[in-house]
């Protein structure tokens, strides 16, 4: 395990990415219900944390080791799907007016009323927004850096219901961004609660509770259609509950879940592409995936490995020459200005 990852945290970052994956299969659950397990809440709940814990510890450069993690592969796979459109619809002469903006749009995270090109994209440009913010936060303060990017979210949240009607106002006021501030709130949490936590029972609790609401999730025709309160509620708590295992000994070190974890950002950018192609060969002549359980595993299990793969064949090998480079340029630039190197 690699030092200072939590490996509760990478377990369920791939929970939530699988859980977009089953979501974008279309398969109903007993009562119609149609769920992504609240993935895209637990990522930024994930992403609140994590800024604050990897900014406290390593502050240096943070926003553009953000851009070196979500950068490359977001524009490869938008590359990719752009091609494939190419070939499969688009013409030149059939563009749209706003085409070429709107592929800038979609390479540089800018708020737009339409989805990006790769349409899973349109959370990385809350994530891209956060970072900045969170950025900015650490050139004012870097202890209080938390807490001022949380201020800073919470009072443009509040811009659209006290009467700013302007685009970027409205468009900064989707209900997901607070999760970041859920997160944030969960850091301080951690460092001050839970160590305090008894191991045994922390992690028997912090394993029941996982498993009820995702159980609740899951089984709404079972446990009752859940409350709105809910869909804030659940994805809080089982970032916490993994959190507070975590910190009082209870980490999940096994080595195929952590990969899966370590490829969610892969999975979660590859499957709306692998779907294009995924039914017609792991899943010719099955039913539809909305109604059949074996053809939606199917299709799951092919995203899942596809997205796998290109997370160790594309995005490790790009993010170490990258990082590589960053850092040879990092040691220059610091030569060049007569300040010492340390390692």
């Amino acid at each position: 395990m690699r030092p200072g990852l939590i490996g509760n945290l990478q377990i369920l970052r791939g929970v939530a990415a699988i859980g977009v994956v089953f979501y974008h299969t279309n398969y109903r659950l007993a009562g119609d219900a149609h769920t992504d397990l609240r993935g895209v809440e637990t990522f930024f709940v994930i992403s609140g944390f994590i800024m604050c814990y990897i900014s406290q510890n390593d502050p240096g450069w943070f926003f553009w080791k953000r851009i070196l993690r979500i950068v490359p592969l977001y524009w490869l796979c938008t590359a990719f799907l752009l091609a494939l459109s190419f070939q499969m619809v688009i013409r030149p002469w059939t563009w749209p007016a706003d085409f070429i903006p709107h592929i800038l749009k979609s390479l540089f995270f800018l708020p737009s009323d339409q989805h990006p090109i790769l349409g899973v994209g349109w959370t990385l440009n809350y994530e891209m927004y956060f970072y900045l913010l969170f950025a900015l936060a650490l050139m004012i303060h870097r202890r209080m850096a938390p807490l001022i990017a949380a201020a800073l979210v919470t009072g443009i949240l509040a811009l659209a219901p006290l009467g700013c009607n302007h685009f970027l106002c409205t468009y900064y006021a989707e209900g997901y961004v607070k999760f970041f501030v859920f997160g944030i709130a969960l850091y301080y949490f951690w460092s001050a609660v839970a160590p305090l936590l008894p191991r045994t029972a922390t992690a028997v609790i912090g394993i029941a509770v996982i498993a009820l609401l995702y159980a609740i999730e899951l089984a709404p025709s079972v446990f009752g259609v859940p409350p709105p309160s809910f869909a804030i509620v659940m994805p809080i708590a089982v970032v916490a509950a993994a959190l507070a295992m975590s910190a009082s000994g209870t980490d999940v070190k096994w080595r195929p879940l952590l990969l899966v974890g370590d490829a969610s950002y892969a999975i979660y950018l590859t499957h709306t592409i692998a779907m294009i192609f995924v039914p017609s060969v792991v899943a010719a002549g099955m039913p539809p995936p909305d109604t059949s359980t074996a053809t939606m595993l199917a299709i799951l299990g092919a995203c899942i490995v596809i997205g796998i793969f290109v997370h160790l064949a594309v995005e490790k090998p790009i993010g170490r020459r990258l990082r590589r480079f960053a850092g040879a340029g990092t040691q220059a630039s610091l030569r060049l200005s007569g300040r010492g190197v340390t390692s």
